[in-house]
């Protein structure tokens, strides 16, 4: 059977990931890039017969080293012995994807170029000429809709044909002075190379460091210094040339058809959501109603999980023995019932409604909806897209603050993740809080968190006087969700969950019966009781699902579950479910999140960070307890 290697390469929001669920469904593996905090995702499939590896790298807008997203891409298609690369294109914006394209028929890399949202330029008003850019590039070139599958069978004959595919004919030509300095440096460049070393010549023009290496002797930059006297900027202007070249190319093979310009709801909706006020407070009625939306539909699920898992757990519970095994077992499967019962709807049905808003093209729209607010915090604007995205999880939230400019910023940022819901949080609110305590109690505590999060964002503000920087960022299309590519990715994310999390659940909660049996819980919660009983006013024994916390929010829950019993209404008041809640998210998420914190930001600041947190949220919980039980 051949086996072949591809790289999915592609702008931002050009469908890739729709692309890779298209022909891999939930087929994938999401890690980080070896050496790196940047995350590709791979993907095995059989096409044909044909075993194709594809690395899904990602989204770019040229190969530089200038983002850490750009390096990754450059070492898959330069370092992962690739056999070719699928370029996805946008074909509304077909001069701004030619850039990459040029770029990647340089370096020699057996390329098929899939040009995307067809339906969406001829609404435009713009027709591609398939036929004529497959011509003037010199490689394949095919019209796509993953969506509706329409040229995906075109796609998979081409892939399991790409090692067969020659080089691209068309390069582009530099003035004589930039072409004499790549012929002097191709000259002496290592042998053997398996790309073009054209490209690698014109990489170490643009001053990318990481191809000095297969440089034999350095010194011949100094010959080139002096041919390149007319170009003080030789990488602008290699990137002029090469820009004005996809401009060329992009109206030889475009028809615009001007169209009467009627305003779409989605241009309506943008008008609303880019006004000052109004903006945000629509931006944060969404939220609250997706949060009231998981409540319920959420509690209804944990109902019926509930129901069966119990049934079932009850019958495999040993009924008539006693004893340490017993006692691990009984423990470890109210581990069970808590993980399948309680986190699993929430943390599932979370990432659907983020797939779908993010498909739709809504989540970008109310980051800039919040953009201003968080200027007047002394947020940097940016740094809502980061705390979005530790609305799913704190993990990537914490790698996504590299897109701001200044450590200060990042570490102000990191800060209020303590504050940040994630998907593993809400699970906790509303498994534990909203389906003992109510609706109303679990919404207490969001709106506790958010005053939280002000608070502290202004504290901050004060204290580390930071200047914050305009956001810029793109604006898709709104677009119709697939359901299929929605619920696609919320099992992605979702997989870790049921095949680590559920696992751990089940040995926390054997190990605390162990603990019990042999009668050390005892030891463990009596020098905690100042924390738990007179500060929290909560049981002693809450301090082991706190403590467990830590190692994962999602055990949170299922500890708290195995420690008092499966009805917790037995044993927390309300005012009691709400100071867990509020004691339990307010913090940190977990060890993972710290060790992120520690590869961004260093040992030092993630410490802090979590030192801080944890007393912050503790502050919170027992002061609001206070507050509230003085007015009662």
């Amino acid at each position: 059977m051949k086996h072949i290697r591809i790289a999915f390469i592609g702008q931002p929001n050009t469908g890739k990931s729709c692309l890779l669920n298209s022909l891999a469904g939930a087929r994938t593996i999401v890690s980080n890039y070896p050496g790196t905090t940047t995350e590709i995702i791979k993907a095995k499939i059989k096409l044909e017969e044909s075993l194709v590896d594809i690395i899904d790298t990602p989204g770019i807008y040229s190969i530089s080293d200038t983002s850490a997203e750009e390096k990754v891409t450059e070492k898959v298609i330069f370092e992962e012995d690739i056999d070719g690369s699928i370029v996805l294109t946008d074909t509304t914006a077909i001069e701004r994807s030619l850039y990459l394209i040029l770029q990647i028929l340089e370096a020699g890399v057996p390329a098929i170029v899939a040009l995307n949202f067809i339906e969406e330029a001829q609404k435009k008003g713009i027709h591609i000429d398939a036929e004529k850019l497959e011509s003037i590039l010199g490689v394949p070139v095919v019209l796509i809709n993953p969506l509706t599958k329409m040229g995906i069978k075109e796609l998979t004959a081409k892939i399991v044909q790409i090692k067969e595919l020659p080089f691209a004919s068309f390069a582009v030509r530099y003035d004589d002075h930039i072409e004499k300095a790549i012929e002097i440096i191709s000259k002496e460049l290592i042998e053997p190379m398996s790309f073009h070393k054209r490209f690698v010549a014109l990489r170490i023009l643009e001053n990318d460091e990481d191809f000095l290496v297969y440089l034999k002797d350095k010194e011949v930059l100094d010959e080139t210094t002096d041919i390149l006297r007319m170009h003080p900027d030789v990488s602008r202007d290699i990137s002029i040339t090469r820009y004005g070249e996809a401009s060329f190319i992009a109206r030889l093979v475009s028809t615009i058809t001007p169209k009467v310009k009627v305003r779409s709801f989605g241009d309506r909706l943008d008008k609303v959501l880019i006004v000052p006020l109004i903006g945000p407070i629509i931006t944060l009625i969404f939220f609250g109603l997706v949060l009231a939306i998981l409540l319920f539909v959420g509690g209804r699920l944990q109902d019926l999980l509930m129901a069966g898992t119990e049934k079932y757990v009850i019958s495999l519970m040993p009924t008539h023995s006693t004893g340490l095994l017993a006692s691990m077992m009984t423990q470890g499967l109210y581990g069970l019932v808590a993980g399948v019962a309680i986190a699993l709807p929430y943390v599932f049905l979370f990432y659907i409604f983020l797939g779908l808003i993010e498909d739709i093209g809504l989540l970008s729209r109310f980051v800039l909806s919040l953009e201003r607010p968080m200027k007047r915090l002394g947020l940097s604007g940016r740094a809502f897209i980061p705390s979005i995205l530790g609305l799913g999880c704190s993990v990537p939230a914490i790698r996504a603050t590299r897109v701001l400019s200044s450590e200060k910023e990042r570490m102000e940022t990191a800060f209020l993740f303590a504050t940040v819901p994630c998907s593993s949080r809400t699970a906790i609110i509303m498994g534990v809080v909203g389906f003992y305590g109510g609706v109303l109690l679990a919404l207490s505590v969001y709106f506790t968190m958010i005053i939280a999060f002000f608070i502290l964002a202004f504290l901050l503000g004060k204290i580390m006087k930071t200047t914050p920087e305009p956001l810029i960022m793109e604006m898709p299309p709104y677009r119709k969700p697939l359901l299929k590519n929605v619920v696609s990715k919320g099992w992605i994310r979702m997989r870790d969950f049921v095949y680590i999390v559920i696992p751990l659940l089940i040995a926390g909660g054997a190990f605390y019966g162990l603990l019990a049996e042999v009668g050390f819980v005892t030891y463990i919660i009596q020098p905690f009781k100042p924390l738990t009983v007179g500060w929290l006013d909560l049981p002693a024994e809450t301090i082991v699902p706190l403590a467990y916390g830590f190692i994962q929010k999602d055990l949170t829950g299922g500890m708290l579950m195995a420690t008092l019993g499966p009805n917790l209404n037995d044993f927390l008041r309300p005012l009691q479910l709400y100071t867990f809640g509020i004691a339990s998210s307010i913090q940190i998420p977990c060890i993972i999140a710290f060790g992120m914190l520690n590869r961004e930001l260093g040992i030092k600041n993630a410490t802090l960070i979590s030192c801080v947190s944890f007393i912050y949220g503790l502050l919170i919980a027992g002061t609001i307890w206070r507050l509230i039980s003085w007015i009662h």
